[in-house]
């Protein structure tokens, strides 16, 4: 059961900045030249707020969790930042270019508050957290005391309902619509028709919610939460920290798209990629590659094996089939279950908590 609410959200202020300017995309995608980019781009880029720069002069009183409060507070007081006078749910749609070069893409989502609950109590995660994102995600939070980025969550709608009201409100103008340099179109409608609202938490009530994406966001808000309750027990069931902001998505949108996630392996102690490719040699079938085509083509070709690309330096590309892996476990039979059973462990030695510190 999901537990949805409107918000008295706060966004830029469209006449106080260029709003293609100011935006990022989430935390854990931006790498260092992006952020000078984005610094550089305009002093008030949310990238500030949501993965600042740390610098080596950074102690408990000013690092870059403090600095983030700082700016936070001077742009709510500069007006840069504005809060809505009354609760709504927002709309949102993305357009953007199809990673594979296919059709652009489409997809629209619901921003709400979510009441926090354990996974599986109506909210069910799909990977692990690790404890240094998790531990910077919280000293953000506690910081900032604001959601600054929502986490991603799928919806069932059979009756297509929440989709029809989405288009409904879609046809009016959007009060917020940017292009950015990567020509993405972002719009965003705020909906605060009560009648509308009402509907909207009656759909989504019955719902169990999958996190798509944000699990380090989501298990922050746990973890603040359980913080707050502490310190305020006596605080009523619909105090702030009991929520967390989510773009709710319906599972069977046109727009999703599921793409891999790579493993970048690094710091590797004597690594050497002959021996590696010789011991994978000796437990699985492992085909030279001509270059990156081929090699994304026999990964898309329908196998009976588990298929892995594997690139070294060099460069160096392989194909590896790992047969073999029967299992009634569904999680057992997924291709990065097998990646890590099959390969990471075994054949580098790489445990869970070499991974800790992974984002």
């Amino acid at each position: 059961m999901a537990t949805v609410r409107p918000f008295r959200g706060i966004a830029y202020d469209p006449e106080r900045v260029p709003m293609d300017r100011v935006v990022a995309p989430p935390y854990d995608v931006i790498t260092a030249p992006d952020r000078v980019r984005y610094y550089r781009q305009d002093p008030r880029n949310v990238v500030r707020l949501i993965a600042g720069e740390v610098k080596p002069t950074d102690h408990p009183e000013d690092n870059k969790y403090t600095r983030a409060a700082a700016f936070f507070q001077a742009w709510l007081r500069e007006g840069v930042l504005r809060r809505e006078a009354a609760a709504c749910v927002y709309v949102y749609r993305q357009r953007f270019a199809d990673p594979d070069g296919g059709a652009p893409r489409s997809r629209s989502g619901v921003l709400a508050v979510v009441r926090i609950e354990p996974f599986g109590e109506g909210i069910l995660p799909h990977e692990k957290t690790h404890a240094l994102p998790l531990a910077d995600r919280t000293s953000l939070t506690q910081a900032v005391v604001a959601n600054l980025s929502p986490v991603f969550a799928l919806f069932e709608d059979p009756s297509g309902d929440t989709r029809r009201l989405m288009a409904e409100v879609e046809q009016g103008a959007p009060r917020i619509a940017i292009t950015t340099d990567e020509s993405e179109r972002h719009e965003v409608w705020s909906l605060r028709d009560a009648d509308r609202l009402r509907r909207l938490a009656g759909d989504l009530e019955p719902s169990r919610l999958f996190i798509a994406d944000g699990h380090h966001r989501y298990q922050t808000a746990l973890r603040y939460r359980d913080l707050q309750r502490r310190e305020h027990p006596s605080a009523p069931p619909e105090a702030a920290f009991n929520f967390v902001l989510m773009l709710l998505v319906d599972a069977a949108d046109p727009g999703l798209v599921i793409l891999p996630t790579h493993r970048l392996l690094h710091d590797l102690e004597g690594f050497r990629p002959s021996e590696f490719v010789g011991r994978l040699e000796r437990a699985h079938r492992v085909t030279a590659v001509a270059d990156r085509q081929a090699l994304l083509r026999a990964l898309h070709e329908p196998a009976s094996e588990h298929r892995i690309g594997l690139a070294l330096p060099g460069p160096r590309l392989c194909l590896v089939e790992v047969a073999g892996r029967r299992s009634a476990d569904p999680l057992a039979r997924l291709d990065v279950t097998v990646l890590h059973d099959a390969i990471l462990e075994p054949e580098l030695d790489l445990q869970e908590g070499a991974l800790e510190g992974e984002r």
